[in-house]
């Protein structure tokens, strides 16, 4: 009865999903809403001056920052397909082992042994509160008006040096709910499926402001949102909220145990993410993404380290294919209690399908009315860094709790090293495991 109820409840999240929000347009909603809807002054004379930069924008700064979302949800690494207490076959009699209960998000080389089945459920959060090292809500974009002389010169004309910031006050999170199960096909060939349910969250009140030096120089404003030149509406608030929850992309590991009982183990995973999550609503990339890893792993009493390199092969636009190492160790402290500690990387490897979020900057010049005077702004186009890579660095500290040998539980919090990417601040998982 209790495990049809599971089932039931996870239905019930994948079906009763908001699936038709489509959060990739929420950039662009906001986008058109600043640029193009809420300019009401002199329309047709200066309120379509800013349709271009919305075009830009959505051309390249939605895009890309629909990419960082999708990208962070769908490749957070799944939990370890070890179980908590596996099976040594090297002496041809099944063995238990149970020094050490395993890695977290790393795996070791050890195979569960044929006919043996490990079922579990992990919880994880995100708050994706921090764009290379920025806050996501202080994420600011600076909108030049359009060169109306085509002299590649912004401030012939008085109207051209308007700009507009935008300020995305962005609040995003994520919370991923895995059910897993991994079966040993033989003494050395393990299959694990890992399903995820995933809710994405997006909510805050955009900020549009005129630097309107028009109104200043000039004494009347030619942009702004309201139609009253002498006393204008500089400011535009535009808030927003958005939530989903769907089904991720589902994930097949295959692990082939090469190595096993002598001073290194040795085994090959590859794991593989089809696009069953919806790409419009940041539940997966969209595209079908593998990866392919080098396990090695050594038992020293209660002590296993180990190392996983691999290479992850991502499919989708503005996604670079990545190099991937975690290095770390599972330690026994106590009967039944086991601390894990691991270092992961990712290291983007393709420069072209980098995301570029800082258009740079535009020179503009001032001319007073007053004085006659001349000078110049440089304006940057937005306050997030640019650069060529993401990669991205994590220390990964947990505890894995066995109250007997078919039951263990797993807590863990991951926590950033650099500011590469979209990130969250820290990252906690808890799951719970059982072994047949």
């Amino acid at each position: 009865m209790k495990r049809a109820g599971l089932w039931n409840l996870f239905a019930l999240m994948v079906l009763t999903g908001t699936g038709h929000a489509q959060l990739n347009k929420t950039f662009e909603n906001i986008f058109n809403r600043v640029l193009r809807d809420d300019l009401q002054l002199s329309i047709g004379q200066h309120g379509t001056h800013f349709f271009e930069a919305a075009d830009e924008a959505n051309a390249a700064l939605a895009p890309a920052l629909n990419s960082l979302i999708a990208s962070n949800v769908s490749s957070f690494p799944l939990s370890s397909t070890v179980a908590g207490v596996t099976f040594d076959f090297s002496s041809g009699q099944p063995m238990s082992i149970a020094e050490s209960l395993g890695p977290i998000f790393a795996e070791k080389a050890q195979t569960l042994g044929k006919g043996k089945l490990n079922i579990g459920f992990n919880y994880t959060s995100l708050n994706l509160a921090r764009l290379r090292g920025m806050k996501t809500e202080d994420i600011r974009f600076t909108f030049a008006h359009q060169d109306l002389t085509d002299d590649g010169t912004l401030g012939e004309n008085p109207t051209e040096n308007d700009v507009i910031d935008l300020f995305l006050n962005l609040d995003a999170s994520a919370n991923i709910f895995a059910f897993y199960g991994t079966w040993g096909v033989t003494n050395s060939f393990d299959v694990s499926v890992a399903v995820p349910v995933v809710n994405v969250t997006m909510n805050g009140t955009a900020r549009a402001v005129v630097n309107s030096f028009t109104l200043a120089n000039l004494g009347r404003a030619f942009h702004s949102f309201n139609a009253d030149q002498l006393n204008p509406d500089l400011v535009d608030d535009v808030p927003y909220d958005e939530s989903v929850t769907g089904l991720g992309d589902v994930a097949l590991r295959l692990k082939y145990s090469i190595l096993a009982g002598g001073e290194l183990d040795l085994a090959a995973l590859a794991d593989i993410r089809f696009a069953t999550g919806e790409e419009t609503d940041f539940l997966g990339t969209g595209k079908t993404n593998a990866r392919f890893s080098w396990i090695m792993s050594r038992k020293v009493g209660n002590f296993v380290p180990h190392l996983n390199l691999g290479y992850d092969r991502r499919g989708a636009d503005l996604d670079s294919d990545e190099f991937e190492f975690v290095l770390g160790f599972d330690n026994k402290i106590a009967k039944g209690v086991t601390f894990a500690a691991d270092l992961l990387a990712e290291i983007d490897i393709n420069n072209d399908e980098a995301i570029k979020l800082a258009p740079g900057s535009v020179t503009i010049v001032d001319n007073n009315a007053t004085t006659g005077a001349r000078s110049q702004r440089f304006v940057d186009l937005s306050n997030i860094s640019d650069r060529d890579n993401d990669n991205t660095i994590d220390v990964a500290l947990g505890f894995r709790i066995a109250p007997s040998e078919n039951f263990l539980f797993l807590a863990n919090v991951l926590v950033p090293l650099n500011d590469g990417g979209l990130r969250s601040t820290f990252a906690p998982t808890i799951g719970l495991a059982i072994s047949f």
